[in-house]
């Protein structure tokens, strides 16, 4: 009897560890998190580690974390996530601990980034479904405000030519595509998501240019808005909520296909899929992301920024993100 009840312990032990739920962690800082390998095992990811590197992976899912380093990749496509991802040792199953008593080398993902960063991108069906029709393109900056500078141009001239094209391309495709600006002229934060909301659209993306002091920076990064529980990209944490954190995984989701189509038709150099607070994304009433294209500030990039064929490669890879977030979330089995 007692040799059935051990058994019967074992088996019951097995069959829990089979089943159970992903478990929970918590960061240096405190902040909650779950156990990123049994997210892996779920979806059936093989583990490798290689130096610091942990790559979990299928054939469909490559992640990669870097810890200590904020930051991890999906599909090889580089994300900032609001918590650095941090390499621990966690508690094994209950039939592991029973059998061996011993711990194993995981990696702790906080919350936030597991619902609104890698979820969304490793089972589209758990982001929101909605119609995609009408799509607002928003021109940064304009009129009065050159945005930025570089040696022979300006951010308002090239962010315009590129939403003109994109908003051609989309038409093509049978989109509904409203633009916040047609010409150089001032507009408001303000007017620009009055814009949006009037037209009920059901996408958002502003386009704009980069700049910093060093001038050897360059590449393209993409933003969507930070999660009420995180920090931002380079940010403090800001328990904050604005109104369109309801839609953070669709904005992500967004966010990410825009950043990949760009990179696969330009080449250009990852700087990632990033988070920021950015007042035209606040309150918008749909998923919505912002594009940084290339640095003014970099000779190369600005000279390509300048091209008709450098803003043919942008327009097609804004207008093919759009279309690809489209298609994962309608057809995402």
């Amino acid at each position: 009897m007692k040799k059935f009840l051990l058994l019967l312990f074992i088996l019951t032990g097995a069959a829990l560890h089979l089943q159970a739920d992903v478990r929970q962690g918590r960061l240096k800082d405190g902040t909650r998190g779950v156990v990123f390998g049994d997210i892996a095992r779920q979806y059936a990811m093989s583990k490798v580690e290689r130096g610091s590197r942990i790559e979990f992976r299928n054939t469909r899912h490559k992640v990669t974390f870097v810890p200590p380093k904020r930051e991890l990749f999906y599909n090889n496509i580089r994300i900032v996530p609001g918590y650095a991802p941090e390499k621990q040792l966690t508690s094994s199953s209950v039939f592991s601990r029973w059998m061996r008593r011993r711990s194993q080398s995981d990696i702790v993902l906080s919350n936030s980034d597991w619902n609104s960063t890698l979820r969304p991108l490793m089972n589209p069906r758990s982001v929101r479904k909605h119609r995609v029709y009408t799509i607002t393109l928003d021109a940064g900056h304009g009129g009065s405000d050159t945005g930025a500078l570089g040696r022979y141009s300006r951010e308002k001239d090239i962010t315009l030519r590129i939403t003109r094209r994109t908003a051609a391309l989309l038409k093509a495709c049978k989109y509904n595509v409203v633009l916040t600006r047609y010409r150089d002229q001032t507009l408001s934060l303000d007017a620009r998501r009055a814009i949006q909301k009037r037209q009920k659209s059901d996408l958002f993306v502003s386009i704009h240019v980069n700049a910093v002091k060093q001038r050897s920076i360059n590449g393209i990064e993409t933003f969507a808005l930070t999660p009420a529980d995180a920090p931002s990209t380079g940010g403090k944490k800001e328990l904050r909520r604005n109104p369109a954190n309801v839609r953070d995984a669709n904005n992500f989701l967004l966010a990410y296909h825009l950043q990949k189509a760009m990179l696969s038709r330009t080449g250009a150099a990852d700087r990632g899929v990033k988070r920021a607070r950015f007042a035209v994304l606040k309150d918008i009433t749909c998923p919505g992301a912002l594009v940084e294209v290339g640095f003014i500030t970099n000779q190369r990039e600005e000279k390509l920024l300048n091209s008709a064929a450098y803003v043919e490669k942008i327009s097609r890879a804004i207008a093919e993100g759009i279309i690809s977030y489209h298609r994962a979330i309608t057809y995402s089995k």
